[in-house]
């Protein structure tokens, strides 16, 4: 945006732009200065009216609680509520009671029993005796405690400014005298008249607020809501009432009790402020318009004297570029500024620039001869680089062939190294089937010495057997014996002894039976032992042939293992050749693939020669142009 103007123009333009900035800041900002010192001005002023406020009721209180001391303190009228003499409190105070109202503003001048039941209304006389205690705080705490009391409270009139002192006589309390200031709308007009300002007492009923008493013409301006916030807090606000700008300053206000009773308001008209503020707007905007002429004239003449150097110099280089080229010109340096620095630096580049043309001018010559000398040496080389060409095309045809050879190779070695995978996997499963042979054969090696243990017991037992055998054999020989003997001495008795005769008989001829059953048994016995001995004969020679059959088993499976590891070796060294030939294959396409760029390098080298060849014949031809241009300088 800023290419298109002049630096005169930008110069102007930036001044302007920089004091436009300083009073966009400037001026809000005394603005807001302004209006911070004319609000807290007005805040300090409505704090003082409102403390006067204050004041002026805390007088009213004060000046009834006067009065109240200085009729209680009348030794009369201590003896006058002794004797519940109301006629004579009458004569005493009825006639100072107009003085009291006209000048001092009391408006009830009232006498009490304890606790707060009426005794003499100055200000009514003929109302009396009727109980007070139901709303006059204030009678009861002076009855009660024998004190002074003084402050706003309600009564059956509305609010009032009371101020009561007990009475005695004679050391004994008799009852209480109070004062009620007139704290209505009177107190709030001269208020108005002695300070110019709105002052308004704003009470709070049914939800809302309702003036006490207001000076101003509407006392609803004021909203509800900043009142019920000035309950609880100083509230200050800027409003309008009609056409006047006006700033109210509330707070609430306490009873006797220090109970809070309603919100006492100070209006001030802050057209005065208002007008103020924009007087200092008008000066602050005015005085910034002056500096900103000002600034601008300033700005104009700094600019003036900026471009006018910069004018001479742009003329010198306007006649270097289409005169005869005289480099010879030169600036004035005087000064220490800027433009005496660029004035300088222009006479160094004139003055570097008719070196430079010298120079020049001198290697235009060389530059020439060197060309045309460029343009024989690449022919050269062109034809180096052919011949090149040729050569690396018969290298690259020599390494497609091995390239060839060697993946067959890969491929041999890789189908060898299968077979031997299979081999491998073969003898494994040779290997599985000699262990379960061996398993099988050292199991039935176990049977047999089982059986053979077996067959020995039975040995054992026939033995034992032949042995109870002959035992019985030989009981039954003597039993035969015994029978005999028996039969013998059965005959000897005669009669007497044939039935014993035929019991021996049967005796012998058991014994006889015994004796042959236990001849069987004997050889059925000395049988089984015989064929014992010939089957542990036999497993003894079965368990040494099944021994020798695992051990041999044993010698074929490690031959197997030794076999299995000798393929393992052959498919690893079969991978190794594979993974080799691969590998020199992928060596071999790369050399292949290098003989390739090297034969394009050399067709790029020969073109690039062809060109340089051309470009030296065409720098040859710029080398004149640029003689003929440098012979334009003057130098």
């Amino acid at each position: 945006m800023f290419k298109n103007l002049s630096i005169g123009a930008r110069l102007a333009l930036g001044f302007a732009l920089v004091i436009v900035f300083i009073a966009a800041l400037v001026i809000p900002l005394v603005i807001t200065e302004f209006s911070s010192t004319i609000k807290q001005a007005q805040q300090r002023e409505l704090q003082g009216l409102f403390e006067s406020a204050q004041a002026e009721i805390r007088a009213e209180g004060r000046l009834a609680e006067a009065m109240s001391v200085a009729i209680a303190k009348i030794p009369d009228v201590g003896q006058a509520m002794a004797e519940r003499n109301r006629e004579r409190l009458a004569e005493m105070t009825q006639p100072i009671y107009p003085t009291l109202r006209d000048d001092f503003g009391a408006r009830q001048f009232h006498f009490h029993l304890p606790p707060a039941v009426s005794f003499f209304r100055v200000h009514k006389p003929g109302k009396f005796g009727d109980d007070l205690s139901g709303f006059r705080k204030t009678v009861l705490a002076t009855n009660n405690r024998q004190e002074r009391v003084r402050g706003l409270e309600r009564g059956v009139a509305g609010l009032g400014m009371r101020g009561i002192s007990p009475i005695s006589h004679q050391g004994e309390h008799q009852g209480s005298v109070e004062f009620g200031m007139s704290f209505g709308q009177p107190f709030f007009d001269k208020f108005k008249e002695n300070y110019g300002v709105d002052i308004g007492l704003y009470l709070p009923a049914d939800g809302a607020f309702e003036a006490f008493g207001s000076t101003l013409e509407q006392p609803g301006a004021l909203g509800a809501e900043q009142l019920t916030s000035a309950r609880n807090e100083t509230t200050i606000w800027e409003h309008t009432i009609g056409e006047t700008p006006t700033v109210t300053y509330a707070h609430t206000v306490a009873d006797f009790s220090g109970n809070p009773i309603g919100v006492l308001a100070v209006t001030l008209d802050r057209s005065d402020y208002v007008a103020r503020l924009a007087d200092a707007r008008n000066k602050v905007i005015l005085v910034m318009a002056v500096a900103i002429a000002i600034a601008a004239l300033i700005g104009l003449l700094i600019t003036r004297s900026i471009t006018r150097p910069l004018r001479y110099t742009v003329q010198a280089m306007d006649d270097i570029s289409k005169g005869d080229g005289d480099l010879t010109q030169r600036l004035d340096e005087s000064g220490r500024d800027e433009i005496a620095d660029l004035s300088a630096a222009f006479n160094r580049f004139a003055g570097k620039m008719r070196d430079s043309i010298h120079e020049v001018a001198n290697s235009t010559g060389q530059l020439s001869a060197s060309a045309e000398e460029l343009s024989q040496i690449t022919a050269d080389t062109n034809q180096g680089v052919q011949k090149q060409r040729q050569e690396t095309e018969m290298v690259a045809s020599a390494m497609n062939e091995m390239t060839s050879t060697v993946q067959d190779i890969a491929q041999n070695a890789s189908g060898a190294a299968d077979a031997a995978q299979n081999a491998d996997e073969e003898a494994k499963d040779g290997q599985r089937v000699v262990d379960q042979t061996i398993d099988h054969v050292a199991a039935l090696a176990d049977e047999i010495e089982e059986a053979g243990t077996i067959i020995g017991n039975l040995e054992t037992a026939s033995e034992k057997i032949s042995t109870v055998v002959d035992v019985i054999r030989e009981i039954a020989e003597q039993t035969n014996l015994l029978a005999l003997n028996a039969a013998i001495e059965a005959a000897r008795a005669g009669e007497h002894g044939r039935g014993f005769a035929v019991v021996a008989e049967e005796v012998r001829s058991l014994a006889s039976k015994t004796q042959a059953s236990t001849q069987e048994i004997r050889e059925m016995v000395e049988s089984i032992q015989g064929g014992s001995k010939q089957a542990v004969g036999a497993m003894q020679s079965s368990q040494e042939h099944a021994r020798k059959t695992a051990d041999q088993a044993r010698e074929a499976g490690q031959s197997l293992i030794t076999i299995t590891r000798a393929i393992e070796t052959i498919t690893d060294m079969n991978h190794q050749i594979a993974s080799a030939a691969e590998e020199q294959g992928q060596v071999a396409e790369e050399i292949n693939r290098n003989v390739s760029n090297i034969n394009e390098a050399a067709a790029q080298t020969a073109e690039g020669g062809e060109q340089t060849s051309t470009a030296s014949k065409e720098l040859a031809r710029l080398a004149s142009q640029l003689q003929a241009l440098v012979d334009q300088f003057r130098t």
